[in-house]
Formats: structure tokens, C-alpha cells, sequence
């Protein structure tokens, strides 16, 4: 063969044409090799029709090439931008035009607008051809107008109100305080979410018979808005009444799986208890060597409101994951959704371990909705597909926040964040805030799979000022990097790690400023590792009502060469602790203790590192308010240890929920240890006696934000410390 000829390209040169083929110029040609061109040609997907014959000693090659998309653009749309529109559409700038991809883009496009509430949106693509064998792509739309909720009811509730039910439920009714969400807009998908919600909720309760009957949506022709119905049946409430175990599998101890059983006789039921129980049974066998089991629960109910539970245990189908496909994500990487899974192909299949799977999926926060489907394989009974289909939605931010405070005055802060940077699941973020107290810029990056490991790293650079001129008469200049990296040992217990490098500036010291804190005026630099170990068993981590969570910090600053003139060293441990006990429905009480100690090494602590005690850690004395002070200057001077607590009663006002308002009454408790190193005692006033205030307060979450309001009066104090009977913060975002 001496030559190629080449006809019917118009975009790939003729080149890059022949770099398809198996052979070259001078080879030995057959009938089999023009056959693997015709496929190497077809393959590439860039032509419709391909035709390869060999004419004596040149090969002619016919081509008719598939059109290209020169460009895309959007038309008519004003609620959704067009940044957003490009993000959602699957079809790109220069790739090969499919009508049946552009038709999935327009119904896509459809889908979003729906849930938003924009029914009646009609979109076209207005297809033009170009030269050179190239299309332009226009979407036509006709957004219409926005269909609100004006009601939703139900039907067959005894137990919990209207509105109760409604604050479990995604669906809103329409509000004016809504402007910036879409949850008052009609959605028939979010309406069979709904569903769930209520299903969980009413299950979470012990309602085990719960039943959606029905959704009845009526449409105001007046106002073109929607009425909701939505008719339940609660059925009984449950408490737990026996509960064992059933198995015929040889050698498996019972008595030592009853040890794994969470539920306790006389409790009411609740769904997320059985959950944990099916896990922790699972995972015992599983440890044994019993891959392939299957736990179930069987219910006998009877007519007094009990439920006795037998967990049958049983050898299941040997059945493995083939393949697990992920769907629908353009913007997102598969492996940021794959590592998410808690099995993987090849893997035993397990039923417990794809409810978690797309639970991990969910929280991500990148996507409105996730279905995972087991797929059977074609000929192979003992495997089985999983297919998650996702459905993406916008992750970056840029916030514009206000606020204020007794203490910090006016705040106002900017930001800009995107937590799914490029679809690697890496989360970058700048964010600058100033008050009257503190003026601060940070940018951070997050890695949450570090090296595609387990293992969160991130980095920190920060720049803050703070003032504090009105409590101790100095102001404080702090610049820094912080490396971070996290894990966890399991879905409860968590472990941070940190390395921090600053320098500390204690600066515009007073003129008549203790001379306690004149001596620690100028700067020093902080080379500190730290570590934070926490372990979670909160019911939420937003509203928690159930549960507890409790950490352990520890501080070590000293990683440097011994200069007690330039170099902060110290260690520094923290300890914390909250519970959450549910009284009745909504009443909430809660207990918290904090403990923290420092510790100089061959050198005092200074004032920045100190502890400080009111405000927000004892209301109804002013912030750095109790502890030892300068009785001359009246400056705050810390402490090298603290000791808080704080006793809550969340509790409803009888207002409807749509208010957000909630009261509150408290009892905290406090006391600072002595400040470091040398103090001219004939001038400082110290007692370690615990301080003690009560009080009362709200909690509004209003269309601004979450606003604390709190009224504090000091029970136990000292003669010099300071009072602040009124404390009030907000801050919101736009």
C-alpha cells in the first residue's frame, strides 16, 4: 500500500484521520485489517457513516462526520441565572451534537424549574447550523410564574398538631420571610419526600403501623396556588416489650449478641434504636467469620400497646456486588461519591451497609436527591449490580452577613465558599469580618479525602486583631497558618490533629494599663501541635434533643528552639461535655460542663492565652467580667485555669412553629484560676469562689438568622465583678 486518500472531513485533518488506523503507509493491507480501520474509525465517535476499500495500492476513506456543538447559550431566563443553567446542563462546547442529549438537558432544565415552582416553564433548543459542519445550541425559556402552597393540612393526626407535622416535612407554606428559599413552591417530588419524613418521624415515635393513606393537591384557580392534604392513619403507639433472638446457625452465642440489642423493655419504640441494633448484630457476626447473614426483625404485636421483637437471624443468599455504577452527577467525580460507600465491588452484599451507604451519600450536601437500586446480573444469581442515581445542585456560596452584640458591637462579615471545589469534594473558602471588637480574614482548604485516604486535611491562614481595650486595656495582633488533619475510628468517634505556627502581638498597651500587662507588651511566636478527640452520639448535630457529645483537647506549644523571649511555650487541656434529655415532645433540658487548664513551661502564660471568664460562658456577667482584676486600672488579668457549667430548659412558647421562637431558662456556673506569673497582689482582687447566675432567654430563629436574647442575674459574685443583666447576638446571611 503506497498512499491514503481521504474524503468527507471537514473539522480532524487528514492526520489525525490516519492516527485511527492499524496499519501505515508501505504496510501489507487485508481484508481483516480495512474491517478493525472501519471499527477503529466508528469508535472514535466522531463520524455517522464510514466507508474503507483499498483501491490497488491506495486506501480510499469515505467519511461523513457527526456535527459539533460550536456553542450554547440560554435565553428568557431571569429567576435562574445562567452560570447556574451551564453547571446543570450535560452537553459542552465542542462535543459531538446527540439530540437525544440535548432533549435530557431541556427536561433537566424542566426539573429545576419545577422545584422552584415554576410549573408552566416551557423550554425549547433552538438548533442552528454553522459552517464547517457545526451546530449553535439555544435554549428558549419561558419561565411563567412562581405556584406557591398557600396550605398544607392533614387528615387522621391525634397525636401531633398540623403544625408539629409541619416542621417535619421539607414542603413549606407560603411566607414572605421565604423570599430566599423554594420550599413554598409546588414540587410533586419533593411532596413523595415528604412522605418519608413523615414515615421516619412517626416510626422514630413508635408509631410502627403509620401509614400515608393519601395526598389530595387542589389548585386555587384565582390565585393559581395549591392547597395540600395529606391523610394519614397514626395506629398505635408502641413500647418494647421482650426482645430475643432467633438462629439456626451452629455456634452462634445468642447470649453474647444480646449484649448488641440497644432497645429496652418498657421504652416506647423508636426506629433509629432498631437500626442500630440490626447494625451492631451484623457487625458482631460479621467479626465472627458469618459474612453472609441476614437480620431481621419480626413484630408481634398485641392489643395493649406492646411490641415483642424477635431478631431472626439467618444465613442469606451468597450474593456479591458486581459493579456499582454512579449516575448523574456532571459536575461531581465518581470516586468523591464511591469512597462514600461502606461496600465495595466484590464485597459480600449487605443490606445494612447500602442504607448507610446512601445515607454518607446524602450527607454530602452536594445533591437534592439520592437513589440507590440493587440491579440483578443477567445469568449470575449470586451477584447483584447498585446503582446510585444523583441529582446535583449548586454548592458555592458567597455570603453577606450583619449583626450585633452587647459585646462586639456592629459585625459585618463577608464570604466566599464552594465545598465542592471542581467536583473533588474539596472545599475552599475566603471570609473576612469586622466588629468592634476583632477584624479578622481567614481562607481555608479542606480536603475531606486527603491522597484518596480516609483522612481529612485542610489548612488555614488567618489575620486577626482584637480589642480589648475595654477589659483590659491592650489590643492583640495575631497572624498564622494552622495544617489540619482528621479521621474517624468509627461513625461516633473522632480524632483532629493541628500544627499551628503564629505570631502573637500584644500591642497599644494602655498608658495606664496594669503594669501586669505592660510587661507582656511586644511579640512572640506560637509553634504549637494539638489534638482533639470527640465522640458523638447526638440525635442532630443542628437541634439536638437526645444524646450527648464530649471531647478532650490537648495543646502543646514548644516546638522550637528554647527562647523564652520570642517563643510561647505552654500545654494546654480541655474538656467538654454536653447531654441532652427530651422531657416531653420539645422541652429539651440540657447539661454542659467545660473544664480547661494551662500551664507555662519555664515561662509565665501571657494574657492572649489566658482564660477569661463571662459573657457567653457565664451570663450575666460581662465578657473576661469574674476572675481576678486590677483594682486601680480595672483591668481583667485571666486565669491559667477554668471551670464552667451551664444547666438548660429549651422549651416551645406556644406560638406556631412557623414563628421559630423558643424560651429558655438557665443556671450557670463558673469560677477562673489565678493569672501567671508575677502579680502585685496588694492591687489585684482574686477569689476562686464559683460564681453563680440564673436567668432566662429566647431563641429566634427568624428570617435573619438564629437571634439570642438572655437576661442573666448573677446569684453567687464578688463585690468587683462586673454585671451585664442583658446579652443579645444575631447575625445572618445573604
Amino acid at each position: 500500500m503506497d498512499d491514503f486518500k481521504v474524503e468527507g472531513n471537514q473539522r480532524l485533518e487528514k492526520s489525525a484521520v490516519l492516527s485511527y488506523l492499524p496499519f501505515e503507509e508501505g504496510d501489507e493491507i487485508s481484508d481483516a485489517d480495512l474491517n478493525k480501520a472501519l471499527k477503529a474509525l466508528y469508535k472514535t465517535g466522531f463520524f455517522d457513516d464510514v466507508q474503507v476499500d483499498l483501491d490497488g495500492q491506495t486506501v480510499h476513506i469515505k467519511l461523513k462526520e457527526r456535527p459539533i456543538i460550536s456553542s450554547i447559550s440560554f435565553e428568557g431566563n431571569s429567576k435562574i441565572s445562567t452560570d447556574v443553567l451551564k453547571g446543570e446542563v450535560q452537553i459542552k462546547v465542542r462535543d459531538i451534537y446527540n439530540p437525544t442529549k440535548v432533549q435530557q438537558d431541556v427536561e433537566r432544565m424542566k426539573m429545576i424549574y419545577q422545584r422552584m415552582g415554576l410549573l408552566n416553564a416551557v423550554i425549547e433548543a433552538d438548533v442552528k447550523n454553522k459552517t464547517r459542519n457545526r451546530k449553535d445550541i439555544t435554549f428558549k425559556i419561558q419561565e411563567g410564574s412562581k405556584k406557591y402552597i398557600e396550605n398544607i393540612r392533614f387528615e387522621g393526626n391525634k397525636e401531633f398538631s398540623d403544625s408539629d407535622l409541619r416542621e417535619k416535612i421539607v414542603s413549606k407554606e407560603h411566607r414572605w420571610y421565604r423570599f430566599l428559599a423554594s420550599t413554598d413552591t409546588y414540587d410533586p417530588d419533593r411532596l413523595n419526600y415528604d412522605k418519608e419524613y413523615l414515615r421516619r418521624f412517626y416510626f422514630q415515635h413508635g408509631y410502627i403501623d403509620f401509614e400515608v393513606l393519601d395526598t389530595v393537591v387542589n389548585k386555587d384557580a384565582a390565585e393559581d396556588n395549591f392547597d395540600i392534604l395529606i391523610k394519614i392513619s397514626e395506629g398505635t403507639r408502641y413500647k418494647v416489650g421482650d426482645v430475643s433472638i432467633s438462629t439456626h446457625i451452629a455456634d452462634v452465642n445468642v447470649n453474647d449478641l444480646k449484649k448488641k440489642i440497644v432497645l429496652e423493655k418498657g421504652d416506647y419504640y423508636q426506629a433509629s434504636l432498631m437500626e442500630e441494633t440490626i447494625q451492631n448484630l451484623t457487625d458482631e457476626l460479621g467479626r465472627e467469620g458469618y459474612a453472609f447473614v441476614d437480620v431481621q426483625p419480626d413484630f408481634k404485636k398485641n392489643k395493649n400497646g406492646v411490641v415483642n421483637i424477635v431478631f431472626k437471624i439467618k444465613e442469606g443468599a451468597r450474593v456479591f456486588i458486581n459493579r456499582i455504577d454512579i449516575l448523574g452527577n456532571s459536575r461531581t467525580l465518581d470516586k468523591v461519591i464511591r469512597r462514600e460507600f461502606r461496600l465495595n465491588e466484590g464485597d459480600p452484599f449487605n443490606t445494612d451497609k447500602i442504607r448507610r451507604s446512601r445515607q454518607r451519600i446524602e450527607n454530602l450536601g452536594y445533591f437534592d436527591q439520592v437513589d440507590l437500586k440493587t440491579v440483578p446480573v443477567a445469568n449470575a444469581p449470586d451477584k447483584t449490580d447498585l446503582a446510585v442515581t444523583v441529582s446535583e445542585k449548586a454548592t458555592g456560596a458567597f455570603n453577606v452577613g450583619v449583626g450585633w452584640s452587647t459585646y462586639d458591637g456592629i459585625m459585618f462579615e463577608v464570604g466566599v465558599q464552594e465545598r465542592n471545589f471542581l467536583g473533588t469534594g474539596n472545599i475552599i473558602g475566603v471570609t473576612a469580618s469586622t466588629s468592634d471588637s476583632q477584624k479578622q480574614i481567614d481562607v481555608s482548604l479542606t480536603d475531606p479525602y486527603f491522597m484518596d485516604m480516609p483522612l481529612l486535611a485542610g489548612i488555614d491562614v488567618y489575620h486577626i486583631l482584637y480589642d480589648y481595650s475595654d477589659e483590659s486595656s491592650y489590643k492583640s495582633l495575631t497572624t498564622g497558618a494552622a495544617l489540619r488533619f482528621g479521621w474517624d475510628y468509627t461513625e461516633r468517634l473522632r480524632q483532629t490533629m493541628k500544627y499551628t505556627l503564629q505570631r502573637d502581638n500584644v500591642k497599644d498597651v494602655d498608658s495606664s494599663a496594669s503594669l501586669y500587662i505592660k510587661n507582656q507588651e511586644g511579640r512572640r511566636i506560637t509553634s504549637m501541635i494539638g489534638t482533639v478527640l470527640s465522640y458523638d452520639v447526638r440525635d442532630s448535630s443542628i437541634m439536638p434533643t437526645t444524646g450527648y457529645i464530649t471531647s478532650v483537647g490537648l495543646d502543646f506549644s514548644g516546638l522550637s528552639k528554647k527562647d523564652d523571649n520570642l517563643y510561647n511555650r505552654f500545654v494546654r487541656l480541655n474538656l467538654n461535655a454536653t447531654r441532652y434529655f427530651e422531657l416531653i415532645d420539645k422541652w429539651v433540658f440540657s447539661l454542659n460542663a467545660n473544664a480547661g487548664i494551662i500551664e507555662g513551661i519555664h515561662q509565665p502564660v501571657r494574657i492572649n492565652n489566658a482564660y477569661f471568664l463571662g459573657g457567653s460562658n457565664l451570663r450575666g456577667f460581662e465578657s473576661s467580667g469574674a476572675g481576678a482584676r486590677d483594682m486601680v486600672t480595672d483591668d481583667a488579668l485571666g486565669g491559667d485555669w477554668r471551670l464552667s457549667a451551664t444547666a438548660q430548659l429549651m422549651f416551645p412558647l406556644g406560638l406556631p412553629e412557623e414563628f421559630g421562637l423558643r424560651g429558655k431558662l438557665f443556671v450557670d456556673a463558673g469560677t477562673l484560676g489565678k493569672p501567671s506569673g508575677d502579680i502585685d497582689w496588694s492591687r489585684t482582687e482574686y477569689s476562686k469562689k464559683m460564681r453563680v447566675s440564673t436567668g432566662f432567654g429566647f431563641l429566634w430563629r427568624s428570617p435573619m438568622g438564629p437571634i439570642n436574647i438572655d437576661f442573666g442575674f448573677p446569684i453567687v459574685k464578688e463585690d468587683y465583678d462586673k454585671r451585664e443583666i442583658f446579652r443579645l447576638n444575631f447575625g445572618t446571611g445573604f
